[in-house]
């Protein structure tokens, strides 16, 4: 039975699976080892938010079209 990895987010400075953390460093643990550093049984963690993906065709996405220049800012 493979166990589930989850990213966690630092939110309490502290020293988490043996190392010192720093509050926003991202921390890969199973829910079972988490569970001492999440409320409400501890405290220091919290789930980390998935990360945003880019869609198509929005700004600052990749494949993005890039606005054409116009004959007049060409010449200019």
């Amino acid at each position: 039975m493979a166990k589930e990895v989850k990213d966690y987010e630092v939110t309490e400075a502290r020293f988490i699976g043996g190392q010192h953390r720093a509050v926003g460093e991202l921390v890969q643990m199973t829910d079972r080892a988490a569970k001492y550093y999440i409320e409400p049984h501890g405290a220091g963690l919290k789930l980390a938010a998935p990360a945003a993906v880019p869609v198509a065709g929005k700004p600052g996405a990749k494949g993005a079209a890039k606005p054409k220049a116009s004959a007049a800012n060409a010449e200019g």
